[in-house]
């Protein structure tokens, strides 16, 4: 009798994980507490390895999303994925690689790259003066670790490429290429910028638990811009006496 009762577990054992491997990934979604900001298409796969034809948070949307996920690593009570989306020749599109750990105590991102275009992320910003902009934000992350929904390790940079400016005057202006360093400090996110630019734009930003963004810094026009950039300036304030404009939003 014992022998029978081995095999009847065995059985249930092998079926309980035969249904685990084949449950759609659909359903498995379902089961993920997202919050109400971001809509998605069908999904589509097996918990292994799938795809979502659509993730779009207000204008930033990811055509497809794809994932991998490395069955051993929940022998360690972890789940190891692997993440894609778009193309990186396909400039004008949002990109992402990354490597994403989860675990009952923490969130670990390891060599992620993103890349948004400025117009989608432009209407998320609360500007201090009307603008529009082109050109792409690129974040190069080596490790990001979020514990208990707070920042405690992350090593990385950002950049905005191939920059365009249009300020209220209308007239579209290059501004080459700007970039900043991340970091975790008070538990939040942190980016400051390498003032070596043509506005000698020197800010922090940071953004709380509730998704909102705080800049804090100075430009300071360089004086080979058209005059119309400065006479824009009007817009931000008085500058300092070194000429400086402070931001803060």
């Amino acid at each position: 009798m014992k022998k029978y009762w081995k095999f009847a577990l065995l059985g249930s054992l092998a079926y309980l994980v035969f249904l685990i491997i084949m449950m759609p990934a659909a359903w498995w979604f379902r089961l993920l507490p997202l919050p109400a900001a971001i809509q998605h298409g069908p999904v589509t796969g097996t918990l292994w390895q799938g795809q979502i034809q659509q993730v779009q948070y207000q204008q930033l949307q990811l055509a497809e999303l794809r994932w991998q996920l490395q069955p051993w690593s929940l022998l360690l009570l972890r789940a190891e994925l692997q993440l894609d989306s778009g193309s990186m020749q396909q400039q004008h599109l949002p990109y992402l690689q990354a490597q994403l750990r989860l675990s009952p105590v923490a969130v670990e991102v390891r060599d992620a790259l993103l890349r948004l275009p400025v117009p989608a992320v432009l209407p998320l910003l609360e500007l201090p003066l009307p603008v529009q902009a082109e050109g792409n934000l690129l974040f190069d992350v080596s490790r990001l670790v979020i514990r208990e929904q707070q920042c405690h390790e992350l090593t990385g940079s950002a950049s905005w490429l191939d920059a365009r400016l249009q300020p209220p005057t209308g007239t579209w202006l290059n501004l080459e290429h700007f970039h900043a360093s991340l970091r975790c400090e008070n538990n939040q996110p942190l980016l400051t910028t390498d003032p070596a630019n043509i506005l000698a734009l020197a800010i922090e930003a940071t953004v709380n638990q509730q998704g909102q963004l705080t800049v804090s810094g100075t430009l300071q026009p360089s004086a080979q811009l058209p005059d119309e950039v400065h006479q824009a300036m009007r817009f931000v304030g008085t500058p300092d006496a070194q000429g400086r404009y402070r931001l803060n939003f």
